[in-house]
């Protein structure tokens, strides 16, 4: 049981570090999208959103799967650890780029029309007026996005990536024991995502005592 379990912790190790590389990813992905849809206006959000809804409606499962075997049409190919991270970081970017735009759109438009009309740039008003005020909203959310990703990582089993539900396919195929394996994997993700969400009650709530949090996207 001991090399089963160091077979799991290499999985976990691997889930871990996809989930904080395509967090990374998406996070830039969405807060260039979310600024480009709040500064580009109309004619931006037009090109912009419908990708973030085709993005947004479609199974997270088969964008792996378009990303990892699309890559050899194009005439490359993309090794199943590259084709994880970039699909899960498209996915997320599409998503946290809702919670930025939705974040961003929640500041009063008042304080906008005021920076502007005494001169300032948009730019300017986007990332000093009106960011630091939407932080404390896209805090709470992007960190319980999160959880949600370190969840949707399993998905890239699919892949052949030995993150940590492949290491227990392949566990249950050399030892035929499903129930006690998946039973560990199952308390391996709450252990690793119950933390962080009591971590996103305790943000919540202290931004919420200090007053910055307004709502709740």
């Amino acid at each position: 049981m001991g090399l089963e379990i160091a077979y799991l912790l290499r999985g976990t190790q691997v889930t871990i570090e996809l989930s904080l590389l395509a967090f990374a990813g998406g996070g830039v992905l969405g807060f260039t999208v979310a600024l480009l849809r709040v500064l580009g206006g109309s004619d931006v959000t037009l090109v912009v959103k419908p990708l973030v809804d085709v993005v947004r409606g479609s199974p997270l499962l088969v964008q792996l799967l378009a990303v990892y075997l699309g890559s050899s049409v194009l005439g490359f190919s993309l090794n199943p650890l590259t084709a994880a991270f970039v699909g899960l970081s498209i996915n997320a970017g599409a998503y946290l780029s809702e919670i930025i735009r939705g974040a961003l759109t929640s500041v009063p438009k008042g304080q906008t029309e005021a920076g502007l009309a005494i001169g300032l740039s948009r730019m300017y008003v986007v990332w000093g007026i009106v960011l630091p005020q939407a932080f404390p909203v896209i805090v709470p959310a992007a960190m319980g996005f999160f959880i949600s990703l370190v969840k949707d990582t399993s998905l890239a089993y699919v892949l052949g990536l030995l993150e940590l539900t492949r290491a227990a396919k392949d566990i249950v195929d050399r030892t035929l024991d499903p129930f006690h394996t998946y039973v560990i994997v199952m308390l391996i993700y709450f252990a690793l995502c119950y933390p962080l969400s009591v971590l996103v009650r305790v943000v919540d709530r202290q931004l919420q005592h200090k007053g910055l949090a307004r709502e709740r996207l």
